[in-house]
């Protein structure tokens, strides 16, 4: 009986384990930077934290406001193309957590423009690559060439100023820093890119 007990208990801490070697989502009590999760699904989760701590500022009102821009949006390219996920008042800061269908609504919501793609669309030109890359595993400078090597590997592209968690592993980043093994801080100026095993 004891053995038996004992291999449930490893296979439970097995699978909670491996449940946690990925970002399943984006939880408003966590946030503390703005934050963008990109998923291998497709979908993006976007939190926005904020400031909030003045007598005057209604969270009702915020949350109204917020319901009627995503209404809006939806209105005009398909039911949950966004939804609303969380707006919490924690400390002194409001936190947004926003779900979105894809990348696609994401960059016209947020008014941004990142890409997700492949590294042989990459190598073929779809997006601009500097020269080289480094390592996430030891900081080494290696060569572009090198980074797309791997065909299984995605390829992303943010150019704004946010926490980036990618839903697998960052191998190789260029314009950022990296703040574990699926997190990325972009770079205030130019094209954050990441290559990454989904």
């Amino acid at each position: 009986m004891k053995r038996y007990i004992l291999s449930i208990v490893l296979i439970l801490s097995m699978v909670m384990l491996a449940g946690c070697n990925k970002n399943k989502a984006i939880v408003a009590d966590d946030v503390k930077a703005n934050t963008v999760l990109i998923k291998n699904d497709g979908t993006v989760q976007a939190a926005t934290i904020e400031n909030f701590d003045k007598d005057y500022y209604n969270l009702e009102e915020l949350t109204t406001f917020i319901n009627e821009k995503v209404n809006e949006y939806n209105q005009r390219n398909g039911a949950d193309s966004v939804v609303l996920g969380e707006l919490k008042l924690i400390g002194a800061n409001a936190v947004l957590v926003l779900n979105f269908k894809g990348l696609g609504h994401y960059n016209s919501f947020a008014d941004t423009n990142a890409v997700v793609t492949s590294t042989n669309s990459a190598k073929n030109g779809e997006i601009t690559l500097p020269d080289t890359f480094l390592s996430a595993k030891d900081g080494a400078v290696i060569s572009a060439a090198e980074a797309l090597k791997n065909e299984k590997y995605k390829v992303l592209v943010v150019q704004e100023n946010t926490e980036v968690l990618v839903d697998g592993t960052v191998k190789y980043y260029t314009n950022g820093t990296l703040n574990g093994k699926s997190k990325i801080q972009t770079s205030t100026e130019g094209d954050t890119i990441v290559v990454y095993k989904p």
